[in-house]
């Protein structure tokens, strides 16, 4: 990496995890559905205030359900993945939000029965992403 070049921030600190339960009751009582199989999309898409500017402009969830996968280590491997893909995946969702000057809750979680690979989790997952931006810009 040469010096000329802009050194672009992949990682994904605790901030934009999603921890608060009040939020979590929020976001499954109140938020809105994408789908893009096999990957479900819940979000509650909120104004930012002056004040939370150096906040992070998302926060995220993941999960992979007990039932259809039974083993543990089945659920953080699904998990681990989703998260390696926002973290390299997240620079076009932070534009869009801080074009229009908003804020993001949104889970993420894995529905098919069988384990994914890297590329069509990613692949999968980018669509959504995709479609999430396409709702954020008006």
């Amino acid at each position: 990496m040469t010096n000329q070049q802009e050194h672009i921030d992949e990682s994904l600190p605790k901030a934009f995890k999603l921890c608060s339960l009040k939020k979590i009751e929020q976001l499954f009582a109140q938020g809105q559905l994408l789908k893009a199989y096999p990957i479900r999309l819940m979000y509650i898409l909120e104004e930012q205030s002056p004040s939370e500017v150096s906040e992070a402009p998302f926060q995220v969830l993941f999960s992979a359900p007990k039932r259809r996968f039974k083993r543990a280590h089945d659920r953080n491997y699904i998990k681990r993945l989703m998260r390696e893909v926002l973290r390299k995946n997240k620079a076009a969702v932070i534009d869009a939000l801080q074009t229009n000057n908003k804020k993001l809750v949104f889970s993420l979680t894995f529905v098919a029965d069988e384990r994914p690979t890297f590329q069509l989790l990613e692949q999968k997952l980018c669509k959504a992403l995709d479609q999430l931006i396409k709702e954020i810009n008006p």
